[in-house]
């Protein structure tokens, strides 16, 4: 959509329009997307703030499930009526908070089953369902990293730190590679209202999947290990008597091979290609610290090598454009 902005007064004033069509352009004005921004961040802080008041009212798991129906039904009803999207952040907002707060009922009503894939598969279902229905890029991501709950993947914060964790990394390169995969060729296929969902998916699926090569590169993987509760001492130990243990060299040349095909056959300058080569700078230095250490003179070393790889990619950046 291209705006273009006219001093209407100063035109009339130099005879290039006449008032009556200064008055004709000036009904098809849009409207002060500020003030409009201003009115739906208002609104959304009122209905955070009723949220919060009811729940600490009526503190219980049920408060919570009826503020997140009451939620998704409000932005159901502004999505039926706001016909000028002038409320349209506050619609995204009532689906954000609607979808994570019936999310985390069911994670919270589901917690003792650590073990069962239904509760996480149900949170990804419910994720999913209302980024589809309501086309919200911001829950297409949560939904896809959901999935990665079934083998083992999750984040985890604590004291000034924030983490990943990837517990089945072989597996879950399959699984996010397929799911990267059909991602892109669904995104061809779909109405292009979904296209931009569809990518969303297909970019989430692709950091999966570097994340869980990243992981087996610094520790390998012992197939189907997380599959056991915590109590389950003597299955776990007759499981990993006999299961694939994979090095994490497969996992170090197989994930330099992936990036640098990613990088010659992605489009140069494009998403494919520079996170590649983001992660293949990732990839390089943690390999040279893992077998250098971190000592004065590797710091200098992988400075220097920083200093080249930057250069490097604005010519490289630079050449592509031109």
């Amino acid at each position: 959509m291209h705006i273009i902005r006219l001093d209407l007064e100063s035109l009339i004033q130099q005879g290039q329009i006449s008032p009556q069509e200064a008055a004709r352009l000036k009904g098809f004005a849009l409207l002060d997307q500020k003030v409009s921004l201003l009115i739906n961040l208002l609104l959304i802080f009122g209905a955070l703030s009723v949220a919060a008041g009811t729940i600490a009212l009526v503190p219980n798991p049920a408060t919570g499930l009826v503020l997140a129906l009451a939620a998704l039904g409000g932005a159901e009803i502004l999505r039926r009526i706001d016909v000028d999207a002038s409320l349209k952040v506050l619609g995204a907002g009532l689906t954000l908070m609607g979808a994570l707060g019936l999310a985390g009922w069911i994670g919270w009503e589901f917690r003792e089953s650590a073990v069962s894939l239904y509760p996480t598969l149900a949170v990804a279902g419910v994720l999913g369902a209302a980024a589809i229905w309501f086309r919200s890029p911001f829950l297409v991501a949560p939904a896809v990293l959901a999935l990665g709950a079934t083998l083992g993947s999750g984040t985890g914060y604590w004291h000034a730190s924030y983490g990943i964790f990837v517990e089945e990394p072989t597996l879950t390169i399959l699984m996010f590679g397929a799911a990267t995969g059909g991602f892109y060729v669904m995104r061809g296929k779909v109405v292009e209202a979904y296209e931009g969902l569809a990518t969303i998916a297909a970019r989430t699926s692709l950091f999966m999947v570097n994340f869980a090569f990243w992981v087996g590169s610094l520790w390998g993987d012992r197939i189907g290990q997380h599959w056991f509760a915590p109590d389950e001492w003597a299955a776990r130990e007759d499981w990993q008597a006999q299961a694939i243990d994979i090095p994490d060299q497969v996992f170090t040349l197989g994930w330099a091979a992936f990036l640098i095909a990613m990088i010659v056959k992605a489009r140069r300058g494009g998403f494919l290609s520079t996170l590649s080569i983001v992660f293949l700078s990732i990839h390089f230095y943690t390999q040279y610290f893992e077998l250098l250490g971190a000592n004065p003179g590797s710091l200098v070393v992988g400075g220097v090598i920083l200093v080249g790889l930057a250069v490097g990619g604005t010519r490289l950046f630079r050449a592509s454009r031109a």
